[in-house]
């Protein structure tokens, strides 16, 4: 009697007010609406009504499908709660970001212009280099890569990548050097010619090659704006570093074992920059 009683009164819910639409008893406000609007790429051209109709059919007919998939039982299955829980958190962290860099003051043009002349990679001398690339995934034997470390040219990668049976791609790209930090760039250029190094790319390991080079400068007119932009991003960045290192000292954390972080050694040639 009770589940009925229940199921009477999301029925009978009416879309006014600032609710704008109900789907099975579910409301969708005008908040949200505003919100989804918002998101969208580009200003929405035309009439502004039709267009909010438009989202709002695609917000109920999203709604639809989560409640058949609920119908369904994914809401608890076990890979549903798992990413529910990731998206919630990465959510959190990106709204906390977005808070935090209100907070981060916009450098002084003194400061805008000693942070260019002391980075002529990023702007005055800014340069993409044509490379030639392997990629693979990372070994789960260690010891792979120590071997790998004695390779001096990207034929001697592929060729050890063969000889432990591991697949690989080939490609051509362009690295900019307005976006890798000055050091690593400087440790790369510092290279014999030829000789492959490593920049870590979302879990893969990819081994780079220069084969060429275009100058391509930053005027003095984009300079300024983009060096700001930049130096807020670095100190939001050692913000949120900070943040979170004081949220380990204060934090509880135990580990299975097996599963600690493993102390950090010196850089070994194949996790850097040359190797």
């Amino acid at each position: 009697m009770c589940a009925v009683a229940i199921v009477l009164a999301a029925c009978g819910k009416e879309p006014t007010g600032q609710v704008v639409a109900v789907v099975n008893g579910e409301e969708i406000t005008q908040q949200e609406l505003n919100a989804e609007i918002a998101e969208l790429p580009g200003a929405p051209a035309g009439d502004k009504q039709a267009v909010r109709r438009q989202v709002l059919q695609q917000i109920i007919e999203r709604r639809l499908m989560s409640q058949v998939a609920k119908e369904d039982g994914l809401d608890r299955d076990p890979t549903y709660i798992i990413r529910e829980r990731r998206l919630k958190e990465e959510l959190l962290v990106s709204m906390y970001g977005a808070k935090t860099a209100d907070t981060v003051r916009v450098p002084d043009a003194a400061g805008v212009r000693k942070f260019i002349t002391e980075n002529p990679g990023r702007f005055s001398e800014r340069t993409a280099y044509r490379v030639d690339q392997i990629s693979f995934d990372m070994p789960s034997d260690p010891k792979i890569l120590k071997e790998l470390e004695a390779d001096k040219t990207l034929a001697e990668v592929e060729a050890s990548l063969k000889q432990f049976n591991l697949g690989y791609s080939k490609g051509q790209n362009t690295i900019d050097s307005g976006n890798v930090p000055p050091p690593i760039m400087k440790q790369i250029l510092a290279l014999p010619a030829g000789e492959p190094f490593i920049i870590p790319a979302q879990g893969k390991i990819v081994v780079s090659v220069i084969t060429g080079q275009q100058p391509v400068p930053v005027s003095e007119q984009e300079a300024g704006p983009m060096a700001a932009q930049v130096m807020r991003a670095e100190d939001l960045g050692k913000l949120l570093r900070k943040r979170l290192d004081e949220a380990k000292t204060k934090a509880n954390i135990t580990y299975q074992d097996g599963f600690a972080p493993v102390a950090k050694k010196s850089p070994t040639k194949a996790a850097t920059p040359g190797s």
